[in-house]
């Protein structure tokens, strides 16, 4: 027998008995994954199931939370406290806050997840009182015990139990009696205490809901597995085919290279780096090699395109083997998706700086004007210094109205650090004059980067500097003007430093008010 004849003969063979080896080891292999991928499945599925459970529980706790905080508009809070609906004494608004909340529970009760999953609430503290239960609200206005199956504890002290354990929300898996199927079941129940009301919020879903959908995924992997099976013989079908015609006319010069090929591509799919073929011809086998140069140059750039991103070179370029290179495009994703967090992260712990800062400083200067009382213009100088030395400035002044002689009413400057105009400092500032003036009569901020000219110099030991920046809040309350603060610096300012500074002239608004009160009472000179 020739070799082209014996070859094909004896590759169909092999091929014939590798495809039914390799077939049955996938199928075998595949049906142990299956399995795997069902005990993940259903570990995935019930951490699914928990956190939307846990939406639907955080859904009625925010439609709760937003009844109780509209009790602002009748003042409940403010007049009572945080238990209102035990203390309030007016039958009307008690009656509307009422017919809030019992309109949000009758929303509440058509919330369902699934078939099975619906929403209850009882109170925290014994003796556990119904509040609202979807499906059966003869339960409601009174205490219930319902016992966990073989077991002497009542669910909602187990409730309770898991809301003080979990700092206020929590799991809670226990059986539990279903009504359409007559049996006990196991059940998963996400809880959530709303402190304000005493109330446990809480929903659940048996785990018969997860039995079925387990079944939907093992009945879909088993039509994959027959799937694999039909494929694969009509896949061995065609290769022997193939491979017979092939071989028949080429022979051993052909089967050669290809099984070299067909090695490196099997190591390839391995995971394993391989070395370039030394083959030169001109044929379609040629070409084989030619792309398959080209995927384990490919895969090379791959792995060092992954190496940089894994040690955090997120600069680093890669270019696309072409435009439906899918594993390329997938990595410069990747990087740009790290890239993008690594900006988010920079740029979230800059805001949480920020914050910190102005908490500080706020904390620093209001501690300032409280211990200032009765000090009025000492205070203020005090509160200048400090504001000038946070938020970097060179200088500032604080001019408050002086309205006693209603034919003289001016803005007076209290208090002022290394405040040097170009000519001589005004003490008084008539409403619309100049900037100051401006600022009061507007009632809003004048922040310029461009001063005019020679309006504030600052002397130093070099000589003399123009800054670069103004800001004039005014320091309004209850919509009345009782001041301006004036704030120069050598560099622009941020705009968390100007909002800092608008929320401290709030500060100063009020003090400046109190002690406008405490002169007027003791007819003392508010510059006291």
């Amino acid at each position: 027998m020739k070799l082209r004849t014996k070859l094909p003969l004896f590759t169909s063979i092999t091929v014939l008995t590798s495809i039914l080896l390799i077939a049955f080891t996938s199928i075998y292999n595949f049906r142990m994954q299956t399995e795997s991928d069902i005990e993940h499945f259903r570990n995935d599925e019930t951490e699914s199931i928990t956190s939307q459970l846990k939406d639907m529980v955080n859904i009625a706790y925010a439609m709760i939370d937003n009844s109780f905080k509209d009790s602002n508009e009748f003042g409940i809070r403010e007049r009572y406290g945080m238990d209102y609906m035990d203390t309030v004494v007016d039958p009307v608004t008690k009656q509307l806050l009422a017919n809030k909340l019992k309109f949000t529970l009758d929303n509440l009760r058509v919330l369902r997840f699934g078939t099975d999953g619906y929403l209850w609430i009882n109170r925290y503290d014994p003796p556990h009182e119904v509040v609202m239960h979807a499906t059966m609200p003869n339960l409601e206005g009174s205490p219930h015990v319902f016992y966990i199956e073989e077991s002497d504890v009542n669910m909602y002290d187990a409730y309770s139990q898991v809301i003080k354990d979990n700092n206020g929300e929590g799991i809670l898996k226990y059986s539990f009696y279903k009504p359409d199927v007559k049996v006990w079941l196991p059940k998963i129940s996400y809880l959530k205490l709303y402190e304000p009301m005493g109330w446990v919020i809480g929903t659940g879903v048996y785990e018969d809901y997860i039995d079925r959908e387990v079944q939907k995924k093992r009945e879909d992997l088993d039509n994959r597995v027959n799937f694999l099976i039909r494929i694969t013989l009509i896949i061995g079908a065609a290769l022997i085919f193939i491979a017979t015609v092939v071989l028949y006319y080429f022979g051993n010069s052909v089967s050669r290279p290809i099984q070299m090929i067909e090695k490196q591509l099997f190591q390839m799919s391995q995971g394993l780096v391989v070395e370039k073929l030394q083959i030169e011809r001109d044929d379609e086998i040629g070409q084989m090699k030619q792309s398959l140069d080209a995927l384990i140059d490919g895969f090379a750039a791959y792995a060092g395109f992954a190496r940089q991103i894994g040690e955090g070179n997120l600069d680093s370029e890669f270019k696309l083997l072409s435009k439906e290179d899918n594993l390329g495009n997938s990595l410069l994703e990747m990087r740009d998706s790290l890239r993008r967090a690594r900006e988010e992260e920079a740029k979230r712990r800059q805001e949480n700086r920020r914050r910190q800062w102005a908490a500080e400083g706020l904390a620093v200067l209001g501690d300032i004007i409280r211990m200032g009382s009765g000090r009025t213009s000492e205070m203020m100088t005090e509160v200048l210094k400090k504001l000038t030395e946070y938020v970097n400035a060179v200088m500032g002044g604080i001019f408050v109205l002086n309205d006693s002689n209603r034919d003289d009413v001016y803005l007076e400057q209290m208090a002022s650090v290394a405040y040097q105009k170009s000519k001589y400092i005004k003490h008084k500032v008539y409403p619309g004059d100049g900037l100051v003036g401006t600022c009061f009569l507007e009632k809003e901020k004048i922040f310029m980067t461009k001063l005019p000219d020679k309006y504030i110099e600052v002397h130093t030991g070099l000589g003399e500097a123009k800054p670069k920046n103004l800001l004039l809040v005014p320091l309004i309350m209850d919509n009345n003007v009782l001041g301006v603060l004036e704030i120069a610096s050598m560099e622009i300012f941020e705009e968390y430093q100007v909002d800092f500074i608008e929320r401290l002239s709030q500060s100063l608004a009020i003090a400046v008010a109190s002690y406008r009160i405490t002169a007027n009472v003791s007819g003392e000179a508010l510059s006291a």
